[in-house]
């Protein structure tokens, strides 16, 4: 998406609002994406308030690696939700994006379990629905 956005091969429309987004472990700390999600971001229109720890140094949405389906982690991934909740929450944001299918369902499942009003979002989905004529 970042390098369709770069070269005009897509146009978004801005979204205006802020946004906490959360790094999934493959694609930053194994695929080395940090940068382009932003620069995404960027070009919706987001204003970015990163997480205490994020990037390289963020942590784990607590269901990686099929983790999620493990019901024996549930108490762990609860805990690991927890945590991610203070940091989006400190930050402020209004909106709560990641770029991974797996961190959002595990995402989802923490915050109904937790009775928490933000819902995880996809920058995939964010730029589908704001692609440009």
């Amino acid at each position: 998406m970042d390098e369709l956005i770069a070269s005009g091969r897509i146009r978004v429309k801005g979204i205006g609002a802020s946004a906490a987004f959360h790094d999934p472990c493959q694609m930053v700390r194994r695929g080395g994406l940090e940068a382009s999600a932003r620069r995404v971001l960027a070009a919706l229109g987001l204003e970015l308030r990163e997480l205490q720890d994020h990037g390289v140094t963020g942590w784990c949405c607590g269901g990686g690696g099929g983790v999620v389906s493990n019901q024996r982690a549930a108490p762990l991934r609860q805990k690991v939700f927890a945590m991610k909740r203070e940091q989006v929450e400190a930050t402020g944001a209004e909106r709560l994006v990641t770029s991974c299918g797996q961190c959002r369902i595990t995402l989802e499942m923490g915050a109904q379990q937790a009775r928490w009003h933000m819902s995880p979002e996809s920058l995939l989905e964010l730029v589908a629905d704001r692609l440009a004529d």
